[in-house]
């Protein structure tokens, strides 16, 4: 009953969303009439702009948490601050289509866009370089050019460090492929064009430590299906493929499972004869093999573990790597987690360094469980994104309250506010095998659950395809947060942020939007 509800509301509200955002031009109505006028502004009215002492957000990365906080900060805070985006990527790259680059169904430009183009446009300095340094007690961030940046709140939205040195021969420079970024998943289709013509066996899958499981699964099917399209059962049969993964069992998705994941990928491993292997541990990776530990408990004694050691051929091996923290911020002291991922509190904001906030796959949650092999949190585009809301709410909570009481707002350690914003951490994950696909919510990702939902059929595909281009356009028109979309999501109880008591009897009454 409840997917029958889910899907009653998602496919006119998607449809809806993505025809009035991408052609509101073609029509005579306006989405505005849809929802009340003092619903629409995100911006807060609680503080008069002549008592504002300008301030500037200075934020770090510009994946999907850089941009959607930098965007956020645009609409949240006020007119007269300043926000700059600091990037080693002149263009941000739409990362959950990469595995449909590698099989080449896309090309880099189609999930590219031009920072330096897009974000001046929308009232965001844009500054190409590194961050080397970071002086938390100065407000001051060195770049790899020798220039700095000083800032009054920092956003880290840096992303992950990719760890292939962990696995020797991982490197996709090396023997290994990858579609974690746009140039490994080029590098992966050049790959995939010379299997085709020299065929052999494939490994697909995770390795310890890694944090994101679904564009695994999603390679694997994809590359079966494309296979089948470029050379019938025939080149099928030729590339015989195994899936391996730290996961405790297939579908686990590093988040005690979603729904029905763990049936409807396993069904659909064994239906196209992949292999799998579970709490698995990659040891190395060659030119012609992949050599694996499956680690097993004891069925008398649960505190027992064996190790089975296995030496797998592979022509063609991509294996997600562990996801670590970027070496800059690990040099500032506990910032940072022993990998190097940002330490927050609930709000996402570093407990040693107030005026610092973090959000995305650089940032340190825990594990949803326990496994025999290290398995990471998963954070999908749509937590991600709601990590930064909050931040950027908070951030404003506190330019507030310093404004009103500036006396306590010149330390940049001094202790913070009480804030009151907080990610409700909702996993949204859509994908596709190549025949079909499946979309799997969590609502939260931690357990207790109030929804935990799969659907899976072609619709997902679709619905992939469809958020690709929705996302993109709203890269280029500098929001990621419209109003139509966080009313709409709302209506099937998908929210971002958790709401106080006070707005949510507001939005029951019609006067807001839940932000």
């Amino acid at each position: 009953m409840t997917k029958l509800v889910l899907l009653h509301h998602l496919i006119p509200l998607t449809v809806l969303v993505l025809v009035v955002a991408t052609h509101r031009s073609a029509f005579s109505f306006s989405v505005h009439s849809l929802i009340p006028s003092s619903s629409r502004s995100r911006t807060s009215s609680s503080l008069c702009l002549s008592s504002h002492s300008p301030k500037h957000l200075l934020v770090v990365g510009g994946g999907i948490a850089g941009l959607s906080s930098a965007y956020d900060a645009r609409h949240l805070l006020n007119p007269n601050d300043r926000i700059t985006l600091l990037s080693d990527r002149p263009t941000f790259q739409f990362t959950p289509s990469n595995p449909w680059v590698a099989i080449g169904s896309r090309s880099e430009r189609d999930i590219s866009v031009d920072l330096r183009e897009v974000l001046p446009r929308h009232g965001v300095d844009f500054v190409p370089g590194r961050a080397v340094k970071l002086f938390p007690q100065e407000n001051r961030v060195e770049l790899q050019s020798g220039d700095a940046l000083t800032y009054d709140y920092l956003m880290i939205a840096t992303g992950p460090r990719l760890a292939f040195e962990e696995v020797p021969g991982l490197d996709p420079h090396i023997t290994g492929s990858s579609v974690c970024t746009t140039s490994h998943a080029v590098d992966a289709k050049e790959k995939i064009d010379r299997l085709v013509t020299n065929p052999g066996p494939i490994v697909v899958g995770a390795a310890e430590g890694a944090s994101c499981f679904g564009p695994a699964y999603e390679f694997a099917l994809l590359l079966h299906s494309e296979l089948k399209k470029r050379g019938g059962t025939k080149l099928v049969d030729a590339c015989p493929m195994t899936f391996v993964t730290a996961e405790p069992y297939i579908g686990h998705l590093g988040l005690g499972g979603a729904g029905e994941s763990r049936i409807i990928l396993e069904d659909l491993l064994k239906e196209r004869s992949i292999d799998f292997h579970t709490n698995c541990r990659v040891t190395s990776v060659a030119k012609d093999s992949i050599s694996i530990e499956v680690v097993k408990e004891e069925e008398s004694n649960t505190t027992t573990t064996t190790t089975t050691q296995h030496i797998l051929p592979s022509k063609l091996t991509m294996i997600i790597p562990p996801f670590r923290g970027h070496d800059v911020w690990k040099s500032t002291p506990d910032l940072t987690d022993k990998n190097g991922l940002i330490v927050v509190n609930e709000y996402q904001q570093s407990p040693l360094y107030p005026r610092i906030f973090s959000a995305g796959v650089c940032v340190s949650i825990p594990p949803v469980e326990r496994t025999l092999v290290a398995t990471g949190p998963p954070k999908t585009g749509y937590m991600i994104e709601s990590q930064g809301t909050a931040a950027i709410k908070n951030i404003r909570q506190m330019m507030d309250y310093y404004d009103s009481h500036p006396e306590e707002g010149q330390d940049p350690l001094a202790t913070s506010p009480e804030l009151s914003s907080k990610p409700l951490l909702n996993g949204l994950c859509i994908t596709d095998f190549g025949d079909d696909g499946a979309v799997f919510l969590t609502l939260p990702q931690y357990h207790p659950r109030k929804k935990d939902v799969t659907l899976h059929g072609r619709l997902a595909t679709l619905a992939k395809v469809a958020f690709e281009k929705y996302f993109l356009f709203k890269v280029e028109n500098g929001d990621t947060d419209p109003y139509y979309e966080r009313y709409m999501l709302h209506l099937i109880g998908v929210d971002r942020v958790k709401v106080a008591e006070r707005e949510r009897k507001e939005i029951e009454d019609g006067r807001n939007i839940v932000p």
